[in-house]
């Protein structure tokens, strides 16, 4: 048994690629652990929606 499918609306199937040097991803990858992110891509996407509202 899996788990239950996302709702449509909620779905996130886009991709967005941005390109990294080593220290550039570790450097993102540390800030999302430090602010306790479950993972990079939730915390960029978090920084970028703000960003966006602004």
């Amino acid at each position: 048994m899996g788990r239950p499918p996302v709702p449509t609306h909620l779905k996130r199937d886009k991709r967005l690629v941005v390109m990294l040097t080593d220290d550039e991803m570790e450097m993102l990858a540390s800030a999302a652990r430090g602010a306790g992110a479950a993972t990079l891509s939730d915390w960029v996407r978090d920084l970028l929606l703000t960003a966006a509202k602004a």
